[in-house]
C-alpha cells in the first residue's frame, strides 16, 4: 500500500480496509480450526467437548501432526500500517476524495476501535463471505446465510488485551456511544451486551458505501439529531390491555394524530407508542424533555420541524405543555399545526397539561395493569419458562402482586441474571422477588 498514493474514490478506499479485515479474519479462522482439531483429537465424548474451553489448558498435545504449525499473530492496524492508510487519506482528502468513513470518524469524533467496529458491521452489506466467516468464528460452525459480528467477536478481533477490551467496552456502553445514538442497533434477543448481533443503520450503510459520499451529511445528521433519538421498534409483540387495542387502530387510521397518554411510571406508556409504530409501520424518534435546559427547547423545535419525522414521542410532556412551561407557545403551537407527523406526548397526570392544549389533544389513559394483562406479561418476560412454574402458579403470581410493567421487567431481568448460564428456575424468581421488595407466598 503506497504512502503517497491518494485513493481514487471512496470504494478503492473501502476495499483497502476490507482487506486488511478479510485477512484479520482469516488468520482467526486458523487459529479456530487448529483450535478444533486438536479437542477433537483429545476428547473422548461429547461431554469432553462441551468443557474443552476450561480443559485445552490444563493438557499437552503430543504428536503434532504436519500442518499443526504455528501461527502468526492476527494482523491488527499497527502503527505502520495506520500512518501509512492515514497519509494516503489526507492526500485524497487534500484531492477534494469524498471518503465516508475518515469523514464519519472525524465529525463524530470516533475512536480507531469504533471506527474498525463500523467496518465490521458493514462488511456483510458488501460481502456475504463476511458474515460467513462472522457465523464460524462464533459458532465453529459453517452457514451459508452468515451473520452479523457479536460484541464479544468484535472485542476478540480488534483489542490486543484485556484493558483493551475493558475500555473498548466503555466506549459502547457509554454516553454519545454508537449504540446509543443508534449508530449501531442490537439485534434484539441476545441477553448480555457481549452476545449481541450488531447492525449499522440503513442509512450510514448508504453513506458509507457511496462512491461519493456528501461530505457535508455526517454533520448535518449530528446536527439534525441533537435532541431526538431513534426509538428501537421491538420484533416481538407489545403486550397492551384490551381496551387500548381499538383506540391505536382508530388512531392509525388517521393521516396524522395529536395524542397524550396519561398514565403513572412504569405503566408502559411508551410500549404504547411502539405499538403504535409498529401499526403504522414507521420508524419512531424520541426526546425526553426533562434532559433539555429550556435554553435549547427552540432549537429542538427547529429540529423537529426540519427533520420531518414521521412519529415524534414526547417524554416529559409537562415542561412544554404546562401551566408555567416558559416555551413559546406560539412557536409549538405553528409545529403541531404544520407538521404531518403523529405526535405522542407523555406524562403521569392529566392535570399538569394546560386545559387549553388538553383540547387539541386526544387523551388516552393508561392504567396500571389489571391481574389478566399482568400475566400475559409474566409470560412475556420469560418466554423460555420458569423451572417449577405451572400454570396455577403464575395465576396465583399475577394475582397476588399489582405489579406495573416496568417492575416485571425488572424482575425478569433479575431472576435471569441470578440464573446465569443455568435454566432459570423457581428459586431464582423468589430471590429476584425478594431483593426487589415484594413478598409472594408460594402456593
Amino acid at each position: 500500500m503506497g504512502s503517497g498514493i491518494p485513493f481514487p474514490n471512496n470504494w478503492v478506499y473501502l476495499e483497502t480496509e476490507l482487506t486488511w479485515l478479510e485477512r484479520l479474519l482469516l488468520v482467526a479462522v486458523a487459529q479456530q480450526r487448529k483450535t478444533l482439531k486438536s479437542v477433537t483429537r483429545v476428547a473422548k465424548t461429547s461431554s469432553d467437548k462441551a468443557t474443552s474451553d476450561w480443559w485445552q489448558g490444563l493438557i499437552t498435545v503430543k504428536n503434532r501432526t504436519y500442518d499443526d504449525i504455528a501461527l502468526k499473530p492476527a494482523e491488527r492496524p499497527s502503527l505502520g500500517y495506520q500512518q501509512v492508510l492515514d497519509q494516503r487519506i489526507r492526500l485524497s482528502q487534500a484531492g477534494q476524495v469524498s471518503l465516508g468513513l475518515p469523514t464519519m470518524q472525524t465529525v463524530l469524533g470516533m475512536s480507531l476501535f469504533e471506527k474498525k467496529l463500523v467496518l465490521m458491521a458493514l462488511a456483510p452489506e458488501v460481502q456475504v463471505r463476511y458474515g460467513r466467516l462472522y457465523h464460524y468464528l462464533q459458532t465453529g460452525a459453517h452457514c451459508a446465510a452468515g451473520a452479523l459480528p457479536t460484541v464479544e467477536l468484535a472485542l476478540r478481533m480488534l483489542c490486543r488485551n484485556d484493558m483493551e477490551r475493558r475500555r473498548a467496552r466503555t466506549q459502547l456502553s457509554g454516553a454519545n456511544s454508537l449504540l446509543q445514538r443508534q449508530i449501531l442497533c442490537r439485534v434484539e434477543g441476545a441477553p448480555t451486551l457481549l452476545g449481541s448481533q450488531l447492525r449499522l443503520a440503513s442509512d450510514w450503510v448508504d453513506y458509507l458505501l457511496a462512491e461519493t459520499p456528501d461530505p457535508a451529511w455526517p454533520l448535518q445528521w449530528l446536527m439534525a439529531t441533537r435532541f431526538v433519538q431513534r426509538v428501537p421498534v421491538l420484533s416481538s409483540e407489545v403486550v397492551l390491555a384490551d381496551g387500548l387495542k381499538p383506540q391505536l387502530q382508530a388512531v392509525a387510521a388517521k393521516p396524522r394524530s395529536r395524542l397524550l397518554l396519561v398514565g403513572e411510571k412504569g405503566t408502559g406508556k411508551q410500549e404504547v407508542a411502539i405499538a403504535l409504530a409498529n401499526q403504522l409501520q414507521q420508524p419512531l424518534h424520541s426526546l425526553d424533555l426533562a434532559q433539555i435546559p429550556p435554553q435549547d427547547w427552540p432549537a429542538c423545535l427547529t429540529e423537529l420541524d426540519q427533520a420531518n419525522y414521521p412519529i415524534v414521542l414526547i417524554k416529559s410532556a409537562h415542561r412544554w405543555l404546562g401551566r408555567t412551561s416558559a416555551i413559546d407557545c406560539a412557536a409549538l403551537q405553528q409545529w403541531l399545526t404544520q407538521s404531518a407527523a403523529h405526535v405522542i406526548f407523555l406524562v403521569h397526570h392529566r392535570h399538569l397539561v394546560r386545559r387549553h392544549w388538553r383540547q387539541q389533544l386526544t387523551v388516552i389513559d393508561i392504567p396500571m395493569p389489571e391481574a389478566d394483562l399482568r400475566l400475559r406479561l409474566w409470560h412475556q418476560a420469560f418466554a423460555g419458562g420458569v423451572k417449577g412454574m405451572g400454570k396455577v402458579r403464575w395465576t396465583t403470581l399475577a394475582e397476588g402482586l399489582a405489579l406495573s410493567k416496568a417492575d416485571i421487567m425488572d424482575i425478569a431481568t433479575l431472576a435471569q441474571a441470578l440464573a446465569g448460564p443455568d435454566e432459570t428456575a423457581l428459586t431464582h424468581l423468589q430471590q429476584a422477588l425478594i431483593q426487589q421488595g415484594y413478598s409472594w407466598q408460594l402456593r
